[in-house]
């Protein structure tokens, strides 16, 4: 992995990277995304989707990579 692609994220998003990473490389399908898209009781969005955007793009760069 590239970590100049990290450059500005939390070390939580890196997480939710390394996280979508390793699950593809065990096999594992998009679907098994852990994140879900939650939304705070005003009905504005919260964190969650950036957090699943992470985890799908470890999921995809692990793809491109082999």
């Amino acid at each position: 992995m590239n970590e100049d692609k990290f450059r500005g994220w939390n070390r939580a998003m890196v997480g939710a990277y390394k996280k979508g990473h390793k699950a593809k490389n065990e096999g594992h399908p998009i679907s098994a995304c852990p994140y879900e898209d939650i939304r705070k009781p005003s009905g504005k969005l919260s964190w969650s989707r950036a957090f699943i955007r992470a985890w799908q793009d470890g999921w995809f760069d692990e793809t491109e990579g082999k």
